[in-house]
């Protein structure tokens, strides 16, 4: 899953225009409010509680809303034009590689596919690190493929090879999906009060504070700065985030790690912390994204990190072949 998921955008716009895609490239994007507006009338049953800016022109905005009476949501493709769905119909409103990244990273099983996962970033990351111990003189053979003789053989080889040469890659992605996950869980455990239910659709920001303004404030503070993704307030007056780049920004930086953060009830700047200035962890968890998912150089990087998630199921088959020859194999002639 995680190799075809490094294509996910290429895969949308092939397999689904009419979702990713806006109708007619060449008409402008309306402004914020009107945006928000146009879409909250769409929505008669739902809160539109936060917004993503699609990765291209021409693509659609990725918004997420909850349904009134329910404290969690889902994502809805937007025509930023328009500010309409790209689909009607809203329990439709998702892509197949949509579909595979809850696969990816629950297994369909919400908080306890969670854990699932992030147990088995933990496990990929100690079977990496062990692998390297058992094979620790691994340059002396590292590329050696004995085809002419037994498929234990071959199949150990295999395993050293692809295992050894993936090591690094498949730590970092074992890390960074492991602490995703897991912190993710842990931030649940320890918050000191439940997500709140949707009330209504009303709007918790006050009627006086244009989203169109504070994201030109933000880009006043912040020279070069793109607003992301755009986090609405969940209840009356609370704080409108923005989580952005910033142009000309290295290429280890997430596309959302410059948070700018404004009161929702008076429109005043709160915070404004670009990436470079969040100190040595908060770079260190911003470079997570672009590591894990292979987005920072193109086809080439997105092909060669496509090829290293291959990696896993390499180890897994070679791995369970080698077990089951050790454990069932047949008596030793003598």
């Amino acid at each position: 899953t995680g190799s075809v998921l490094v294509f996910k955008q290429e895969i949308d716009r092939a397999i689904a225009p009419d979702l990713v895609k806006v109708a007619d490239p060449s008409k402008p994007r309306l402004d914020h409010d009107q945006f928000l507006a146009k879409l909250q009338s769409e929505l008669p049953e739902h809160r539109v509680a936060g917004w993503g800016k699609g990765p291209e022109p021409g693509s659609a905005d990725a918004c997420y809303i909850i349904k009134v009476g329910d404290k969690e949501g889902k994502m809805l493709y937007v025509d930023p034009t328009t500010g309409l769905p790209r689909n009607r119909d809203l329990d439709a409103n998702e892509t197949v590689t949509d579909w595979l990244l809850k696969l990816h990273y629950t297994f369909f099983a919400d908080h306890v596919g969670e854990l699932v996962v992030g147990i088995f970033g933990i496990v990929f990351c100690l079977l990496g690190i062990t692998g390297v111990i058992i094979y620790r003189n691994f340059w002396k053979t590292l590329f050696q493929l004995r085809w002419n003789r037994s498929a234990r053989m071959f199949f150990s080889d295999i395993h050293k090879m692809v295992g050894i040469s993936s090591t690094i890659f498949n730590l970092i992605l074992g890390f960074t999906g492991a602490w995703w996950n897991l912190s993710h869980l842990i931030g649940h455990l320890i918050q000191d009060f439940p997500e709140p239910i949707v009330q209504n659709v009303d709007r918790q920001w006050s009627a006086d504070v244009s989203i169109d303004k504070l994201v030109a404030d933000a880009r006043v503070k912040v020279p070069g700065y793109q607003a992301n993704w755009i986090s609405l307030p969940h209840e009356p007056g609370g704080d409108v985030m923005m989580f952005g780049s910033i142009e000309n920004q290295g290429f280890l930086r997430s596309q959302y790690g410059s948070i700018i953060t404004f009161n929702g009830a008076t429109g005043e700047l709160k915070s404004a912390i670009p990436a470079s200035e969040s100190g040595a962890w908060g770079q260190f968890l911003d470079a997570f994204r672009p590591l894990h998912y292979g987005n920072f150089g193109g086809i080439p990087v997105k092909i060669l990190w496509s090829l290293g998630g291959l990696a896993p199921a390499i180890l897994a088959i070679s791995g369970s072949y080698l077990w089951w020859k050790r454990k069932f194999r047949g008596p030793v002639r003598r």
